[in-house]
């Protein structure tokens, strides 16, 4: 097994600017891409004010930019990209007051079945996984104030959440379904053209678009679910979260 490890250098943030993106000069934050097909991405102690996109134009396996945060330790073993951040009180202080948006893009090759992994929970982040395709996602530690964009499934595709969720948006083609359990209860929710106020309890939902068999997700949800939205991207908000 081949294990490389290595600790982040500043770069520039491209994804930051409403310009055009300048070039990729991660310096340490790029896995450069040799055809793998399948990878899992391990973030161990979660992602706040963040981005991860599997971009359609990316040249490399990973390309990591970290604005003015904190820099990440990146570790690859075989098919696993694990990264971590090292944190003190300080740092934690200063990013839970920080006003603006996307301090971290984690960038992922299109060609590539992405399995993502997340420990700590999501704030303030989007997904754009709408350019590749998605094996699993699991977040362990909850999401508040986070969007998923999806690709169309190749096959059932779990989405485990544990720890609960507070202000989330889903969109997928409008072709795939979405069958949702959660427990905890739910308040607020709109799944396509069905609204909820309140469920209480354990509850098992669907859109209608769901057919045994067939390609779909299946979004899982413990601790309790508010202002949850799951929609067809031809239904999507005019107006984007606000992170």
């Amino acid at each position: 097994m081949t294990i490389h490890e290595t600790t982040a250098q500043p770069s520039a943030h491209p994804y930051r600017s409403a310009v055009e993106p300048c070039p990729l000069d991660c310096d340490g934050l790029r896995v450069p891409y040799s055809g793998q097909t399948r990878m899992r991405l391990a973030l161990s102690c979660g992602l706040s004010h963040g981005l991860i996109v599997i971009d359609p134009a990316a040249q490399d396996l990973i390309a990591i930019h970290c604005g003015d945060g904190p820099l990440p330790r990146l570790r690859i073993a075989a098919g696993e990209i694990a990264l971590t951040w090292r944190t003190s009180f300080g740092d934690w202080l200063r990013d839970a007051l920080r006003a603006c948006n996307r301090d971290v893009a984690i960038v992922l090759h299109p060609a590539v079945e992405w399995t993502l992994a997340i420990r700590g929970g999501l704030a303030s982040v989007e997904l754009d996984l709408s350019a590749g395709a998605v094996a699993r996602i699991d977040v362990n530690g909850g999401c508040s104030d986070v969007q998923f964009e999806l690709p169309m499934p190749r096959t059932a595709v779990p989405i485990r959440i544990a720890g609960g969720v507070s202000r989330l948006l889903v969109q997928r083609p409008a072709q795939a379904g979405v069958a949702l359990a959660a427990s905890g209860g739910m308040a607020a929710l709109r799944l396509d053209d069905q609204r909820f106020d309140a469920i209480g309890g354990s509850a098992r939902l669907e859109t209608r678009n769901v057919v045994p068999g067939a390609p779909h997700y299946e979004l899982q949800i413990n601790g309790g679910a508010a202002d949850l939205a799951i929609e067809p991207r031809e239904l999507s908000r005019s107006v984007a979260p606000s992170f």
